[in-house]
This record gives structure tokens, C-alpha cells and sequence, in this order.
């Protein structure tokens, strides 16, 4: 009869790949340790993480792992950040196609106040003038911003 279990020569590889592979990957702590990748692979990260923290919680089996509180936190916060970046933008493309009747719609769709929706706009743009002048070719200039400020000084509140 043929012996079916590894050796300790062959599992020593295993067990050495399987050590460096936990000690190369980093601590996730805050969105800034994500890795860069696309919202659809921090999405499933994120919800693998939750529902390992959730199965542990209620299985009463299996230890709750800190780690995937960490990463359930700062992989949720990276998606919001993804998510709440391009509202301004769709805001700007909304006002330049003549869409918006009032920043009680815009606020109301982002869930926000009237005053909060276009004050939030404004200040969005101000950042874009300044992304301009810093990096000389991302953001807007001068010009796109007062072109941009006028169409939502005509939109009512």
C-alpha cells in the first residue's frame, strides 16, 4: 500500500509560500492601504469581509477575525469615496444639458439640502480651479469654472 500523506519535504514549500504570503500582504487600516483596483473588485473585498465578520459572529464556531473588521471598515469608506467622487460631475453635466429646475432636485437626489447641494457645487469647482493650477492640465480653468458658476446661479433654489 502506496503512502497517500505529503512528506515534510513537500509540505515545507507549502507551508513556507503560504508564510511569506501572509507576511507580504499588508495590514488593511485605513482606505489609503487599499491598492489601486476597480470598484467591482473592492466591492466583492469588501463584502467577502462582511460576510466572513458576519458568519463568524452568529456561527459561534468560528473566531471573529479583527482583520476583516479593518478591511469591512476602510474597503467600505474607499467604495463611498469612489461612489460620492463623480456626483459633482454628473451635477455639471445635468446643469450644462439644461436638466436642472432647482438645487431642491439636485439636493434631493444626493440627498441632501437645497443649500448644501449647490453650496457643495461651488466649492467643488473651486477645488477643480485649484487641481488646475496645480497639475496644469486636470481641473478646470478659469474660464469652464465662471461658465459653470453662471449655469448654477441661473438654476433657483
Amino acid at each position: 500500500m502506496k503512502n497517500t500523506t505529503p512528506s515534510s519535504a513537500a509540505a515545507a514549500p507549502l507551508q513556507q509560500r503560504e508564510s511569506t504570503t501572509h507576511v507580504a500582504r499588508k495590514k488593511i487600516r485605513s482606505p489609503h492601504d487599499i491598492p489601486r483596483q476597480s470598484v467591482d473588485s473592492m466591492v466583492e473585498q469588501w463584502s467577502g469581509a462582511r460576510i466572513r465578520a458576519l458568519l463568524a459572529k452568529h456561527s459561534g464556531t468560528v473566531e471573529l477575525d479583527s482583520e476583516d473588521l479593518f478591511v469591512e471598515l476602510a474597503y467600505g469608506a474607499r467604495i463611498a469615496q469612489e461612489a460620492l467622487a463623480g456626483r459633482w460631475c454628473a451635477v455639471a453635466d445635468l446643469l450644462r444639458v439644461g436638466a436642472v429646475e432647482s438645487w431642491m432636485q439636485v439636493g434631493f437626489a444626493m440627498s441632501l439640502a437645497e443649500t448644501e447641494a449647490r453650496d457643495g457645487f461651488h466649492v467643488w469647482i473651486a477645488g477643480q480651479v485649484d487641481l488646475r493650477r496645480h497639475t496644469g492640465s486636470i481641473g478646470f480653468t478659469d474660464t469652464e469654472a465662471s461658465q459653470l458658476s453662471a449655469l448654477a446661479e441661473a438654476v433657483a433654489l
